[in-house]
């Protein structure tokens, strides 16, 4: 057996920024002496629950007013936060000892205990709670009986020694695991406060308790606006600067635009050509993303059971030509599911760039698929519909593969059905569309945290595809080859090449994220995982 390794797979797509711009603000004098930053993002709040939380924004939302034993610092690497170090696990590397830090307390002033751990995670893998983020616990001893019924939650592998104390005993080593530990599914929860909210946790402000640097206000749980304000509580609050983030939902990246040279923005992400007209211009700043943007296929669905018929749609999208021409804002194409950005630590080869480019457009070889396709279906002609956001950016990617698709396949017609994106979560969870555009970001360096997307049993399997070998792979990844870092890249590898022979998910294009910042903004950093975190950011006065 070789040696398990223990260093992270290194992410190497990383652009660290010190903003700086030429908006001038125009914060009032009030807002100066208070430090007050005005931040405009894509989508709304669906959650405040970090059981239920799964979205960007609700993660996001989390790491504000949430904090597990470790976060991300600006290069991706874990760092202990309620965690007094990092630790190193049991000589067989399956049980790991934490020590929570004192003074740590909840933003009521109750202390935040290892029991608040172990309740936390017992409630996310309760099948009964149907948290989207339980399958982050697959690596946790006893969470598959769990997740299969077979044995009880307290079951669990996690277990309060004493106050400060957690001891983790894990199914197989993860060399990964402290840095999965700064994903929000992972964060506390206080057994008492949720359970006297019952079902109204995490639903608004009121019924949501915090114990990150922030607290949140103004949240009814539907609004497009609210606030983070400082948490007097946090055990490291000297080191917050900002009193409060004032947040606003804007869908229009103009409004967008419009709103942050008029100074009521100092923070807000922009697509499109709008990148390309601020190129030049010191407040743009470019974050680039081992993340890929998709669409998933519903394969419960007649048309997207047929093999066939995805490989089609596969072939007929152009990720170069959405990327360059259509999207312009320095976004990539996609080689395959797993984006550029994870290396091999042995070969230091790039995981994406040693399997090759398994994402190519073929349009006659589309048409043929197509043909046969609707052969095997007895059909002449099909109607689908794209489900996706209502922000501009999600309306021009499905309005691109609605054009590419109506004008390759014969007698395919493609709608376009653009919602708010609370309601796109409800229906892709629920399996009410054909096709659905979305994404990832990675939460953990390594590959199989989008591979294991697209497992059977995975909640994010929106499309619901299922496939042995794959599934087998996955497995092969996570257990089997735990230990043997060679056999298990080469799993990981092959799973990402199924993905592009059977295509129940097409990549589009490899994310990056372009900002305008005011030149107040100091210490916001972005790195390549996790969210944006303002605990560390200030504003020159």
């Amino acid at each position: 057996m070789k040696k398990r390794y223990k260093k992270l797979l290194a992410v190497t797509t990383v652009m660290l920024l010190t903003l700086a711009g030429c908006s001038n603000g125009g914060k009032t004098a009030a807002e100066k002496e208070k430090q007050v930053l005005k931040v405009g993002i894509e989508s709304e709040l669906s959650t405040a629950d970090v059981s239920l939380a799964m979205d960007n924004t609700a993660c996001s939302v989390m790491s504000q007013v949430g904090e597990g034993l470790f976060s991300f610092d600006e290069t991706g690497a874990a760092v202990p936060a309620l965690a007094t170090d990092k630790v190193e696990p049991s000589a067989d590397g399956l049980t790991y000892t934490f020590t929570i830090r004192d003074g740590a307390k909840w933003s009521d002033g109750t202390p935040i205990t290892a029991k608040d751990f172990e309740y936390s995670w017992k409630r996310t893998v309760d099948p009964k709670t149907a948290s989207p983020q339980a399958y982050y616990f697959e690596g946790i001893k006893n969470y598959k009986e769990i997740a299969d019924g077979t044995k009880d939650k307290e079951e669990l592998g996690i277990k309060a020694l004493d106050e400060q104390t957690v001891e983790v005993t894990l199914a197989y080593p993860m060399s990964y695991f402290q840095q999965l530990l700064a994903v929000p599914a992972f964060y506390p929860l206080n057994q008492e406060f949720v359970e006297k909210a019952g079902k109204e946790y995490g639903t608004n402000a009121e019924h949501t308790l915090y114990n990150g640097p922030f607290v949140l206000k103004d949240w009814d749980g539907t609004n497009t606006s609210w606030s983070y304000v400082k948490n007097k509580e946090y055990w490291d609050k000297d080191k917050v600067a900002l009193d409060e983030v004032q947040i606003q939902v804007i869908k229009e990246v103009t409004t967008g635009k419009n709103l942050f040279e008029d100074g009521q923005l100092d923070l807000v992400k922009i697509s499109g050509e709008l990148v390309a007209q601020e190129q030049g211009n010191e407040a743009l700043k470019i974050r680039k993303l081992p993340g890929t943007y998709y669409i998933q296929l519903n394969t419960q669905k007649d048309l997207f059971a047929n093999t066939n018929a995805r490989k089609a749609i596969a072939l007929a999208l152009d990720s170069e030509k959405l990327a360059k021409n259509v999207l312009n804002d320095g976004s990539e194409k996609s080689l395959g599911f797993v984006p550029t950005g994870f290396k091999n630590q042995e070969t230091d080869q790039d995981f994406a760039e040693e399997v090759g480019d398994i994402n190519p457009t073929d349009q006659k070889q589309a048409k043929q698929l197509w043909s046969t396709a609707k052969k095997e279906l007895g059909i002449d002609k099909a109607t689908v519909s794209i489900l996706c956001s209502d922000s501009d950016s999600a309306k021009k990617i499905s309005e691109y593969i609605q054009g590419a698709l109506n004008e390759t396949l014969e007698g395919l017609t493609v709608n376009v059905s653009a919602v708010p994106f609370n309601n796109r979560l409800e229906k892709s969870r629920s399996g009410d569309f054909d096709i659905v555009l979305g994404g990832w970001t990675p939460v953990y360096a390594d590959p199989i945290d989008f591979l294991s997307l697209l497992h059977t049993n995975t909640s994010n399997n929106f499309g619901k595809w299922s496939n042995e070998k794959y599934d087998q792979l996955v497995k092969d990844a996570n257990e089997t080859y735990a230990n043997d870092y060679e056999k298990r890249w080469e799993a990981m590898q092959a799973a990402d090449r199924l993905v592009a022979e059977e295509a129940p998910l097409v990549p589009l294009y490899q994310i990056t994220e372009a900002y305008l910042a005011n030149n107040e903004v100091q210490g916001l950093d972005f790195g390549p995982l996790g969210s944006i975190y303002y605990k560390n950011v200030s504003l020159k006065n």
